[in-house]
């Protein structure tokens, strides 16, 4: 079957070539180019969707509906061209207009249109599917006012000469036309599942030829020029050889490929933007010539570039800015993990270089070392993970009754602050949380202390009891936070003034990870200028939790 595809649309596009050359070149006198061209269309017409239809066997799954839905409009097409062939060969008569040869063209066009918009594709994301729906009604806009200015208002002019029936079927032909291109365009720009083989562009040029000729007509019918047997029947026999191009090359070994993904250029988002510029050209030129004054629509499309010029250098910056926020992320997840991961190697480096020397006690001590070092990098990877995906405040927690005054001294003691760190922990501050998650959340606060706070620089851990809740308050002795930023700095990969300081450390998700974690428990957090150190004061607020023993009420303090 393959064989018989091949050798027939071969030969059915060489039909279609040599014809559309010996009508282009007026090589025969107009009978007989009339006569010519009656035999030629129903050939090449049918030919070609038959062998489109066959030749999509080769194709699998959604590929195989499009190209059989290709191959059906196409068919219908030549069914048409046989029809009409049959009328002016066999009877000796022109088809009536609306007749059988116009339902015949117009059935096809919802075929072709399906088949075209059926192709395989990327499913695109939100934001892409809605430039593309935009740029299809645009294009669509443009195409029909373009067609209403030059085919349709002529055709309406002479109102009584024609049936409404006629006008509706007559207006069918542009209007099918037009969302013919338009699915055409939404093919070339967007993304597709396979790599754009050669039937594909076979079958674009053909739709796309085939439209233009469609346009080319009406003007021409409209003008009273139209001859049949001449070059724009040549343009029509060309789409019917692209038609059967398309077949040849299905039958040929295809190899599914993914195209390169990415962010669609600039210049497709111009596609409808180029329409509409051209249509108002089309219309400044006609109220010129016909000596109308146009001085407010120049100056009205002049703004229009300009504005879509300004649109334009947003769209760069924005890109530009993306780019950089990349690199700095980037950068400082790379120091985040560099830090752990030293340590790591480290360590193990020490213990596996010098095993036999080594206490047992040393080196479990620096094993265990190594150990929390690597679930540091795995925690960092996880928040990384989970905040793109803004999955903390559904995170699952294992709650427990938890004293937070001994997980603050334990975080204190992993840290290695020094002395110049102090908590001031209330024995009574029990709550009811998952202590994997109190003790990231101690972590990341302490952690932001020390790094924006100085690291030399004191820190004080207050836990207290306030009511029914239990505050853990991190106070640093450093500048504190801007008010214009004491909002913003609680989202991710906000870093408030730190923002474009690459010399302070940061990857700006701790806070955010802080306030995700503590809202899952139920609870708040804020920020507040130092009472006790004069800088930032970071708070948590949790549900206070009485603990199976009461202790006494006490300030313990510990450095």
């Amino acid at each position: 079957m393959e064989a018989v595809v091949r050798r027939g649309s071969w030969a059915i596009a060489g039909l279609a070539l040599i014809t559309a050359l010996v009508l282009a070149l007026h090589t025969l006198a107009d009978s007989q180019a009339l006569y010519v061209s009656d035999v030629a269309f129903p050939i090449v017409g049918v030919g070609a969707g038959v062998f489109m239809v066959l030749g999509a066997r080769n194709r699998s799954g959604r590929s195989c509906h499009a190209w059989t839905l290709l191959g059906s409009g196409v068919l219908m097409l030549g069914l048409g061209e046989l029809t009409w062939a049959w009328y002016e060969l066999a009877i000796g008569v022109e088809p009536s207009f609306p007749g059988l040869p116009d339902v015949l063209y117009l059935s096809a066009y919802p075929l072709l249109v399906a088949g075209v918009v059926m192709a395989p594709r990327r499913s695109p994301g939100a934001f892409q599917r809605g430039q593309q729906i935009i740029d299809v009604v645009v294009v669509v806009s443009g195409l029909m006012l373009l067609a209403w200015m030059t085919i349709l208002v002529p055709v309406f002019e002479q109102g009584s000469d024609i049936s409404l029936f006629e006008l509706i079927v007559g207006s069918a032909y542009p209007l099918g036309d037009i969302f013919l291109l338009a699915t055409i365009g939404l093919v070339g720009i967007r993304r597709s599942t396979h790599v754009r083989d050669i039937p594909t562009w076979c079958v674009m040029a053909g739709l796309a030829v085939m439209a233009i000729g469609d346009f080319l007509y009406l003007v021409s019918v409209e003008a009273d020029a139209y001859v049949s047997g001449t070059w724009l029947d040549a343009l029509w026999l060309v789409s019917y050889g692209l038609f059967a191009a398309s077949a040849y090359w299905l039958t040929m070994p295809f190899e599914e490929r993914r195209e390169r993904e990415g962010r669609l250029p600039t210049w497709h988002a111009l596609v409808p933007v180029a329409v509409m510029m051209l249509i108002n050209g089309i219309h400044l030129y006609e109220r010129f010539t016909a000596g109308e004054d146009i001085v407010i629509e120049a100056i009205l499309t002049v703004l229009a570039f300009l504005i879509l010029g300004r649109l334009l250098m947003i769209v760069a910056e924005d890109r530009h800015l993306v780019e950089e926020d990349r690199r700095r992320l980037i950068s400082v997840v790379s120091h985040e993990l560099r830090t752990p991961l030293t340590a790591v190697d480290g360590y193990l480096d020490i213990v596996l270089g010098d095993w036999e020397g080594l206490g047992d006690a040393e080196k479990r001590e620096m094993i265990e070392i190594a150990q929390e070092q690597a679930r540091l990098v795995t925690r960092i990877v996880t928040d990384l993970v989970e905040t793109s995906r803004n999955s903390l405040h559904s995170t699952k927690l294992q709650l427990e009754t938890v004293d937070i005054a001994k997980l603050v001294d334990r975080v204190g003691r992993q840290l290695e602050l020094g002395p110049g760190f102090e908590s001031m922990v209330h024995p009574d501050c029990t709550v009811e949380a998952d202590q994997r998650r109190l003790i990231q959340i101690i972590t990341n606060l302490v952690s932001n202390a020390e790094r924006y706070g100085g690291r030399d620089g004191p820190i004080v851990a207050v836990v207290r009891r306030i009511d029914d809740q239990v505050e853990l308050a991190v106070h640093d002795g450093g500048p504190g936070v801007p008010r214009h930023h004491r909002d913003r700095i609680w989202g991710a990969f906000e870093r408030g003034v730190h923002r474009f300081d690459a010399s302070t450390p940061g990857s700006g998700l701790g806070l955010a990870i802080v306030q995700s974690l503590v809202e899952a428990h139920g609870g708040s957090v804020g920020y507040r200028d130092s009472e006790r150190l004069g800088g930032a004061c970071f708070w948590a607020r949790f549900r206070y939790t009485p603990a199976h023993s009461n202790q006494p009420e006490a300030l313990a303090h510990s450095a």
